[in-house]
């Protein structure tokens, strides 16, 4: 397997991926647009770079159990008021139509 594009002599690029020998040299051959700065670029299926391209990083398992400290904090919860309106009234432009005729 092979990492795509391992860059040599600058920074590590935003997007890899593992691909397999035979995938990178069909790349190579319909000029990829990656493979320009490839180390893998014009060498034979069995070459490996003096150094890997980029180190393995290591994963935690997702299960794992840890001893963290938890803190539990209260959230307070808004109060319902009391609707200062009875039901009956109507409100909106209809209830302003209203109150214009029942001045009248």
């Amino acid at each position: 397997m092979r990492l795509c594009p391992s860059v040599e002599g600058s920074g590590s690029p935003l997007i890899t991926h593992r691909i397999g020998v035979e995938v990178c040299l069909a790349r190579q051959g319909s000029n990829f647009h990656k493979c320009h700065r490839c180390v893998y670029r014009g060498q034979p299926a069995n070459w490996e770079p003096e150094s890997p391209p980029l180190a393995m990083v290591t994963t935690r398992d997702a299960f794992e159990q840890r001893d963290i400290e938890v803190k539990t904090i209260e959230i307070p919860r808004a109060v319902k008021q009391p609707n200062k309106h009875p039901a009956s009234v109507v409100r909106g432009k209809s209830a302003a139509k209203n109150a214009s005729q029942a001045a009248s």
